[in-house]
């Protein structure tokens, strides 16, 4: 579960901002050979990870007191479904944190979460094809953000940057719409209600 909400925060982050995926400079990109040795040499080294489970130290008491703080509209009880595994709290937590320390509003926040929910694709038809974006700029990162975030254009980005957004300020848009992302997805694996993390 963390791990497929991991890769939809990251592709989408990835994906908004176009984020180049080679590791080797374009110009190089064409000599296939060398193409081949980077994934070999890139393989190798994922690799090496050790991605063994380890046992976590703390339980669903101390997780649940730790995340009680920061839930606003429900008991920490509405976790306990994930009592058997405190660790999914704890990342719970730290996603929490982290909204609290970005630099856009929680007024935003709400409406990138609520955007990102309604444009959640449920049919094949959601992500294939063109479809009516939202007039508000934020809204439309989001919904692009959602659907297809490989199709976020720099005419989207200058949109924010009218909006009076910096790099830095689109930079925190483009997470918020991947956390909203993350966060759609885990709610519906995990059954845990919608409106845990936002107003």
């Amino acid at each position: 579960m963390l791990v497929l909400g991991v890769f939809h925060f990251i592709n989408r982050i990835a994906d908004l901002l176009h984020v180049d995926a080679e590791a080797l400079p374009e110009p190089l990109r064409r000599f296939e050979s060398l193409r081949r040795l980077g994934v070999r040499i890139a393989s190798r080294i994922l690799a090496r990870g050790d991605m063994q489970n380890r046992p976590y130290a703390v339980g669903w008491d101390d997780a649940r007191s730790r995340i009680a703080p920061l839930l606003e509209r429900h008991d920490a009880d509405a976790l306990r479904t994930l009592a058997s595994r405190p660790k999914l709290v704890e990342a719970l937590q730290l996603a929490l944190e982290e909204r609290d320390r970005s630099s856009v509003d929680r007024a935003t926040l709400a409406r990138i979460h609520r955007t990102v929910e309604a444009a959640l694709p449920v049919a094949a038809t959601d992500v294939e094809g063109f479809h009516a974006r939202p007039p508000d700029p934020v809204e439309a990162f989001a919904f692009v953000g959602t659907r297809y975030a490989y199709r976020a254009t720099a005419a989207m980005i200058e949109a924010l940057r009218h909006a009076g957004y910096d790099d830095l300020g689109i930079l925190d848009l483009a997470i918020a719409v991947a956390d909203a992302n993350q966060w759609a997805r885990t709610h519906r694996l995990l059954g845990l209600p919608p409106d845990l993390f936002y107003l």
